[in-house]
């Protein structure tokens, strides 16, 4: 008997039917048959429905930014790939309102040699730049007899979208034998790399590197390990955007800050009792922000060296103390963000200005060591644990799954977050 052509077949299209589309299934019949399909109630439909929307420009524009509000995540993420790159300006606002973090998964993972590394995004948005040290060590004879050692440095660049290896040299960094340096940074530009750490005659080196051109262009070198019986050790460093100011903290509480094109010691800062735990400098390396474990918060002018204001916002809880262990400035140079190790991990957001406290944020537990803005300032990342906020709404947005870190790099459209510990490398973005 002949097929009744008034009968749907399998892959047909079936107004009102409810059995789920064919994975490569089409939605069928113009404008007015993809709205039929968005209104279905299985998700399958209202996906496919979304890639046919998307091409009527305006009111299928309006229906596919209604599905980011969908109740199926599935539904909301395909409308957000697809309205992502729509320069219109009704389709960006609602991008703006849209969280893409809470479906961030890791897309790849890079293998270092050595544990410990600093990472950058460069401005282009497409190279992913690293220095990692600590893997293995030298030693050389010199003419008098005597040994001079030190570790070995892999400078690495990749291509960010895919993870391709571009480039990967290896240099030497003259510590102590076997010590491998515990302090690598970059300038925002990722341009410019600061390394610390202990020579072999028991003195601080730090490197300045250009990483476009890859050469060593500053030595900084001869400071004690211990003068005055307080250790000297680095303990935290901050480069300024240019790559021009440095600034050391170290076991004892002071500060160094360094010209770095005249190699100087612009003066010494020793305003703080106890341990330096971070630094920060504004992008225009006029402020300086210290962190210590005297639990106060320190801004400085660094163009006399003079102390603006002393913050104690984190403060002690049945007299034990809570240090301040991370601090960071914005982009604009406007909000000072800062963090103590009790638990629940508090952070607090002050105007850098006035010195005001603007909010209190609170995460939920585990060890928080530093912080990393995008480009634009709108988005910070915390890390241990990485949690990502909304600075302008001050508003939690996503964990990365429970991903601890000692460092991170976010990309300048924020689309991407690299996290560091322990020898690997993860890059988040929506997949």
């Amino acid at each position: 008997m002949p097929d009744n052509t008034n009968q749907p077949r399998e892959y047909d299209a079936v107004l009102g039917g409810q059995n789920p589309p064919p994975v490569d299934g089409v939605v069928l019949g113009g404008l007015e048959g993809a709205k039929r399909s968005f209104a279905n109630s299985d998700e399958n439909y209202r996906v496919l429905a979304l890639s046919q929307l998307i091409n009527y420009r305006q009111e299928g524009w309006d229906l596919v930014i209604q599905a980011l509000k969908d109740q199926s995540k599935r539904v909301q993420l395909a409308a957000y790939k697809l309205l992502r790159d729509i320069p219109e300006l009704k389709v960006k606002q609602a991008i703006l309102e849209f969280n893409p973090y809470r479906f961030f998964e890791c897309v790849y993972t890079i293998d270092l040699n050595r544990n410990n590394a600093a990472i950058a995004i460069h401005p282009d948005g497409k190279t992913l730049v690293c220095c990692d040290a600590g893997g293995s060590s030298y030693e050389e004879p010199q003419s008098d007899g005597s040994i001079v050692g030190g570790t070995y440095i892999d400078f690495k660049k990749w291509d960010l979208n895919t993870g391709t290896n571009l480039r990967t040299i290896y240099k030497k960094f003259g510590t102590r034998i076997n010590d491998s340096p515990k302090h690598l940074t970059f300038s925002s530009d990722a341009q410019t790399l600061a390394i610390g750490g202990s020579q072999h005659d028991s003195t601080i080196r730090t490197e300045i590197w250009n990483f476009n051109t890859e050469q060593l262009i500053h030595v900084i070198s001869g400071q004690p390990l211990w003068e005055s019986r307080k250790r000297n050790t680095i303990t935290a460093i901050a480069l300024s955007c240019d790559g021009k100011i440095l600034a050391n903290g170290n076991e004892a509480g002071n500060i160094l800050v360094w010209d770095l094109e005249t190699k100087q010691n612009i003066y010494t800062i020793k305003g703080h009792s106890k341990k330096i735990t971070s630094l920060a400098l504004n992008v225009d390396a006029k402020i300086l922000a210290s962190a210590s474990l005297d639990e106060t918060i320190k801004l400085w002018d660094l163009r006399t060296g003079n102390e603006i204001y002393t913050l104690v916002g984190h403060e002690s809880v049945n007299g034990h103390p809570y240090a301040i262990v991370s601090l960071a400035i914005s982009p604009n140079g406007q909000m000072l963000i800062t963090s103590d190790n009790k638990l629940p991990i508090c952070i607090k957001l002050w105007d850098l200005r006035t010195g005001k406290q603007v909010n209190t944020l609170f995460t939920h537990s585990g060890q928080l060591n530093f912080f990393a803005f995008s480009p634009d300032g709108k988005i910070f990342v915390n890390g241990g644990r990485v949690n990502i906020w909304n600075l302008q709404r001050q508003e939690f947005l996503a964990e990365l799954r429970k991903c601890p870190a000692t460092s991170v790099a976010i990309s300048p459209d924020a689309q991407t977050i690299v996290t560091y510990i322990r020898k690997l490398i993860q890059v988040w973005r929506v997949p």
